[in-house]
């Protein structure tokens, strides 16, 4: 097949151009004057008031996942049991693919995540399912009730953010296999394709917005690949823009080695990572005292340490970030099986004036 003859699905200018770059050989945004305020300062103060850490935990509810009645019921149960200032409503990573057809089961992984089936694209004309594809939305449609559910049960002034997987993650779980071939083979289709899929994303976010849900938490899985600058930057902030000007948003980088030119390319959101896997964005952050970061504890230390040892490390990193401005949490989601009496030494010392 001569692919070539898809190129007209991307003429014209990119609807999701990443911000201009700065740095010989960098894939980062160049920024000019002073850092804006986080629109999430003041919701986020207002829950600590001053006197202790704002607290955001979340942890994955596998096989609950899979329903509106489990995924809302374990939702509830955590935040009633843990309570949080900001609740993450954490589905399955696959809730966004379901409807492209893509598959996924539970196998038992540590961290309570599924396993994708088989990809949706292994050759390059398997990108027009994607382009093409008008997916009935059936499945989403479930996690619209759940959002809808739980911002009727959950108090008006405790933030609600939705989990969101980025437009690149999404096109390189469909592609497991032969994404960096495609992205040099067939680059006006990958494109496409991640245009078609930013699209269908920003007008989800819009949905949970006018459903009452207050923000997104931004999962972005492939930060620190060369490609992300070009392809998945512009469209991450395109979603984090269209939860609204008021939106309280997290942006979760996941894994270790971003670099540092991710700690301002989010102005505006609450930046979530693992602070001892990312060095150099904690660096270029703690330059720009006016950005707001989250993390602490890593989910290991979490679940395999002693309450006593839990509560003493939570009282340093307090300590540490008493001068910025600070949501305190886990580097990443909790261990299922993270002892309950270790959360509440968490919490004591998160608490304690």
């Amino acid at each position: 097949m001569n692919y070539r003859k898809f190129s007209l699905l991307r003429t014209g200018p990119c609807r999701y151009a990443c911000p201009d770059l700065r740095h010989s050989g960098r894939h980062g945004p160049r920024h000019g004057g002073i850092i804006s305020s986080m629109t999430a300062a003041g919701v986020v103060s207002s829950l600590s008031g001053g006197l202790r850490a704002p607290v955001a935990l979340w942890r994955h509810h596998p096989v609950a996942d899979q329903s509106v009645d489990g995924l809302v019921d374990a939702t509830l149960a955590f935040q009633q049991r843990f309570p949080a200032d900001i609740v993450k409503i954490t589905p399955a990573s696959s809730f966004q693919l379901r409807d492209l057809g893509q598959t996924d089961a539970w196998t038992g992984d540590r961290l309570g995540r599924r396993d994708f089936g088989p990809a949706l694209v292994s050759a390059p004309e398997d990108w027009m399912k994607v382009i093409e594809c008008s997916p009935s939305e059936s499945h989403l449609s479930l996690h619209f009730q759940a959002a809808r559910r739980l911002r009727s049960q959950i108090p008006r002034e405790t933030p609600l953010v939705q989990t969101i997987f980025d437009p690149m993650f999404q096109a390189c779980t469909l592609a497991r296999g032969v994404w960096e071939d495609h992205i040099h083979t067939v680059p006006h289709l990958v494109r496409a394709a991640l245009d078609v899929l930013t699209d269908r994303t920003v007008r989800m976010i819009e949905t949970f917005r006018d459903i009452g849900v207050d923000g997104v938490f931004l999962a972005v899985q492939h930060g620190t690949r060369p490609e992300y600058g070009a392809l998945g930057l512009g469209r991450a902030l395109a979603c984090v823009r269209a939860a609204g000007p008021d939106a309280v948003n997290l942006v979760h980088l996941h894994g270790a080695g971003h670099p540092e030119w991710f700690a301002t390319s989010f102005a505006g959101s609450i930046l979530h990572t693992s602070f001892e896997d990312n060095p150099a964005v904690l660096d270029e952050a703690a330059r720009h005292p006016d950005l707001w970061l989250a993390g602490g504890l890593a989910p290991s230390l979490l679940a395999q340490s002693t309450a006593a040892e839990v509560f003493a490390a939570t009282k340093a990193i307090r300590s540490c970030m008493a001068n910025r401005r600070f949501l305190l949490g886990a580097g990443c989601v909790i261990w299922p099986e993270t002892p309950a009496a270790n959360i509440d030494a968490f919490l004591g010392a998160a608490r304690e004036g």
